[in-house]
């Protein structure tokens, strides 16, 4: 994977099956483990931006009714979709700052689409990867 600046790596979070961005973060955290026999990934997104009132709306109601969004993340040249459930939905106010919120989602590794630049995806390489870590518990 090569290097690129974090400014220009971005989390989207979309109401799931269309294309309304709800929110995009300042900074995020993808990660992959093992919790009982599901392979998950979660993304913990820090300062995010909710887009407007309208989408506040909408993400709180999903979290509330625990209903999944689509998340799209620009990691380093590859493209990574999933459906996922939020897990925490929190509101940053400082006083000399905008006010951002902390958002995490939580999703199946089997359901992370990963699209290279060249238009390949790597869904057999998130079945090996499953796999692999199922091995090693």
């Amino acid at each position: 994977m090569a290097k690129k600046p974090g400014m220009k790596c971005k989390v989207y979070i979309h109401k799931a099956g269309t294309n309304i961005a709800l929110a995009a973060q300042r900074n995020a955290t993808l990660s992959h483990s093992v919790e009982g026999t599901d392979t998950v990934f979660s993304i913990a997104c820090n300062k995010a931006f909710i887009t407007d009132d309208e989408a506040y709306a909408t993400l709180r109601e999903e979290y509330v009714q625990g209903n999944n969004v689509d998340v799209y993340i620009d990691p380093s040249g590859e493209k990574h979709f999933g459906n996922c459930t939020i897990t925490a939905f929190d509101n940053d106010i400082p006083y000399a700052e905008l006010s951002t919120w902390s958002i995490s989602l939580q999703g199946l590794s089997t359901q992370l689409v990963v699209v290279r630049e060249d238009g390949t995806s790597n869904e057999r390489e998130t079945k090996s990867f499953t796999n692999s870590t199922r091995s090693h518990r």
